[in-house]
């Protein structure tokens, strides 16, 4: 197997440069190598590496999946055109990581590669969840950009009139509304396993029931799929529905990597990490993004998703600085400003949270929901971007105050939600 680094300058694992590697080209990973880079002084650049391995050369704005399966945006931009000229890319998939020999064995497109590091940083993301049987055989998932592909080729073939949503939750609502107002011709159903978005208020719930309704969509709670079958789905009380089309939005898992690599984890398979975002057991390894699982006491109050992604990968970045540095590294403290959720082209619900992502009862609907939410999305992709030549130029609240103690002496498992929120 070629190695990638040989030939480097210095005594350490990988000659006199250090060489960073980051696993993952999503949020998380995309802001962490732009913090970096932009961090380091000349001199340190001099001495150091930065590669990101990814899949593809592409960068997906996963927060725009469901207009991408819609037809109506495309939620992929050149991976080379989010991170900084510097860095280093390499288009392949990361099998293993060896934490004895600081390497990661990598499949690309030319063949196997050895890529040695003294820092890395874990950032491989999540992807729909297939465990329900018939998942992967009869559905399409939109919770990565082939899912969503798929979903919009199956619509423009003409062969689709009865499409399922299956998730309740806001990348359900979402992917629903999206659908119902660009294919009006279409009959929208939305399966909810529980509540329609039963983490929001109940004002928020009936707002957004309204907005789905108004487009068409036929709202089924407490209707849970327990099969997906050619041509629908059985749900839980042995009903069988039948649709032309099944979009698969309820619930995300993250890949296995970690748990191959015999590095620790929790029962989704998410890293362990300190509240510095450092791994329990490896030193050298840092997490970021929603495969990785911090502490309760400073990570319980975030879900997964973008709007944590970003703000993780920006904090694996200053740990990693103040390593390489000789310095002590911050216990993480981030806050949050609520959910956004977009209901199709013009209408939105934006409700502002406290830090800890606790509902104020201000909330933003109708035409300047779908604004602000227009603004969030292309927030996400500017001010990360900006971290290129402007290190903290993508900014966060404060965690709340009863979230950032010096130092997390116990870890409980779980606190973290499960779930993807845009």
């Amino acid at each position: 197997m070629p190695d990638m680094h040989t030939g480097l300058r210095s005594a350490s694992p990988t000659g006199l440069i250090t060489s960073v590697v980051i696993v993952g080209g999503g949020y998380a990973g995309m802001i962490a190598s732009n913090r970096l880079w932009a961090s380091l002084t000349a001199a340190e650049r001099a001495r150091t590496r930065v590669t990101i391995i990814n899949p593809t050369d592409l960068f997906v704005h996963r927060i725009r999946l469901h207009e991408h399966a819609a037809g109506v945006a495309d939620a992929t931009l050149p991976l080379r055109s989010m991170i900084h000229g510097e860095v280093d890319l390499l288009v392949g998939q990361a099998r293993r990581i060896d934490v004895v020999a600081r390497t990661v064995h990598v499949e690309t497109p030319a063949g196997k590669v050895d890529l040695r590091f003294d820092k890395l940083i874990y950032a491989v993301g999540s992807r729909s969840s297939t465990h329900v049987p018939g998942v992967e055989e009869h559905a399409e998932t939109i919770g990565d950009v082939k899912g969503a592909e798929a979903i919009a080729h199956r619509i423009a073939s003409g062969h689709v009139r009865r499409i399922c949503v299956v998730g309740g939750g806001p990348t359900g609502v979402e992917t629903a509304a999206e659908l119902a107002e660009a294919h009006p011709e279409l009959r929208v159903t939305l399966l909810a396993g529980d509540r329609l978005v039963g983490g929001l208020r109940p004002a928020a719930r009936r707002s957004i029931r309204r907005s789905l309704e108004g487009l068409g969509v036929e709202i089924l709670d407490g209707t849970r799929v327990t099969r997906v079958v050619p041509g629908g789905v059985t749900t839980s009380d042995g009903a069988e529905h039948a649709f032309d089309l099944v979009v698969w939005a309820a619930g995300f898992e993250v890949p296995d990597l970690a748990a191959r690599s015999g590095l620790p984890v929790d029962r989704y398979g998410r890293m362990l990490v300190d509240e510095t975002l450092v791994c329990l057991t490896e030193p050298a390894i840092l997490g970021a993004g929603d495969a990785v699982s911090p502490p309760d006491a400073v990570a319980a109050h975030l879900p997964m998703g973008a709007r944590v992604a970003l703000p993780l990968g920006g904090a694996a970045a200053d740990t990693l600085l103040a390593a390489l540095r000789r310095r002590n590294a911050e216990t993480i403290s981030i806050g949050l400003l609520g959910p956004s959720i977009s209901l199709g082209r013009r209408d939105g619900y934006i409700q502002l949270a406290h830090p800890d992502d606790s509902p104020t009862p201000i909330a933003f609907t109708g035409r300047l929901g779908a604004l602000i939410k227009s603004w969030v999305c292309w927030m996400t992709i500017d001010t990360p971007r900006k971290e290129r030549t402007r290190p903290g130029a993508y900014r966060v609240p404060r965690a709340p105050r009863n979230s950032r103690p010096g130092r997390a002496t116990e870890r409980s498992e779980g606190g973290r939600h499960a779930t993807i929120h845009s």
